[in-house]
């Protein structure tokens, strides 16, 4: 024991701190990225790099890394890295075959004010082919695509289909954000991030989705504590993602789904794999246009298994959903469970949710492969 607290100690007094020099000044309408690039760059592994004058740094063009490891990246209250108007690239941070990277404490500003519509390309932070990483403590406003993107690559030295590991993105703010998102868009033989955890992060005007999907079997992502507001898009979708447990969440004011997981569209995928153990347990969900949407399998998709395994929507609070997302009212269920014949459910469960229902909506369509007990209909209270 006395040797393992020996370590942790020696350990901890290599992470030093290095200020900004001078030549990265704040508010000076001056191109910070290269001398931004070269702090981070001669950052020794195992320190910690700290902006530490608050104020406004231009960012001009992506500042893109190679195979680097063992840094925190961080900066002191007030610090603003904007993209400049003329922003050459996409991302402002990119991060390939790169490991144990933390980034905390800085604003991030995107270009695309317009709170509607995508602009594709217009990015935050890309991790690729990289792991251990955590994104923490942070706020992004204004991407018109992915603020984080994190995501398999053949960049990477580990030449497999998932080689993307162990993600944390944590206690940050988004504010008019098209996604936070697993997906690239190279090439079909390169998955998702294998072990990606969203917590206790803040989402406001998401425009899109939080998104885990892959093209390549992948698993196992957490989705717990996080607020999502006035979401103009669908708030969490998954797509070929396996043992997902999105618990404790609340949602407010959803203009389509709270929840739609789904297969990937056939011409991305090359070999069949198999998908389940979805859990979304003790979430509130208060006005929404749209509920869970689960779907099974699409039309020529490529299959092995003909079971969708572990579905479990329990313990949850619905209020409110009047599922004006489908124009049709045959499918106004606060939970939709679809199958077009390829694949069924089993072993999956409804239970112990409690929900009130607004006119001409349903519960839940029922469908085989579901047990479902226990859900409480409130109804109001008669004067």
């Amino acid at each position: 024991m006395p040797n393992i607290l020996y370590f942790l100690f020696i350990f901890s007094l290599s992470i030093i701190s290095t200020q900004a020099s001078s030549s990265m000044l704040p508010d000076d309408n001056i191109d910070d990225t290269q001398a931004l690039k070269e702090l981070i760059l001669n950052t020794a592994e195992n320190s910690e790099l700290v902006i530490e004058q608050p104020g406004i740094y231009d960012i001009c063009s992506a500042i893109i890394f190679r195979n680097i490891s063992n840094i925190v990246i961080s900066a002191k209250k007030g610090v603003v890295l904007r993209k400049c108007e003329k922003f050459d690239g996409e991302y402002i941070l990119a991060f390939y075959n790169s490991r144990f990277i933390t980034i905390e404490g800085f604003t991030f500003e995107g270009l695309t004010k317009d709170t509607v519509n995508y602009v594709w390309g217009e990015q935050g932070i890309l991790f690729a082919g990289s792991s251990d990483i955590s994104v923490r403590d942070n706020q992004f406003f204004n991407f018109g695509d992915a603020a984080i993107r994190a995501t398999s690559s053949h960049l990477s030295s580990y030449d497999a289909p998932i080689n993307s590991f162990r993600v944390k993105i944590t206690n940050n703010y988004f504010e008019n954000i098209t996604q936070v998102t697993t997906t690239h868009p190279w090439n079909n033989n390169f998955g998702g991030t294998h072990d990606i955890t969203v917590e206790n992060n803040i989402f406001e005007g998401l425009k899109g989705s939080l998104k885990f999907a892959s093209v390549k079997p992948v698993s196992k992502g957490l989705i717990k504590y996080n607020t999502f507001k006035n979401t103009k898009g669908t708030a969490i979708e998954l797509t070929y993602y396996s043992d997902v447990k999105i618990i404790a969440n609340t949602f407010v004011d959803t203009d389509k789904f709270i929840l739609n997981a789904y297969p990937n569209k056939p011409s991305s995928v090359t070999t069949p794999f198999n998908w389940g153990n979805i859990y979304f347990t003790h979430n509130s969900i208060i006005r929404s246009k749209g509920g869970i949407r689960i779907q099974s399998d699409v039309t020529n998709e490529l299959i092995d298994d003909k079971y969708v395994r572990g579905i479990y929507i329990n313990n949850n609070h619905f209020l409110n959903i009047d599922m004006t997302v489908y124009p049709e009212k045959k499918y106004w269920d606060l939970i939709n469970l679809f199958s077009r014949g390829g694949k069924s459910y089993v072993f999956s469960t409804i239970k112990n949710n409690t929900y009130n229902l607004l006119p001409e909506v349903n519960f839940v369509k029922k469908t085989s492969g579901f047990i479902e007990k226990n859900n409480t209909l409130l109804t109001p209270k008669s004067d």
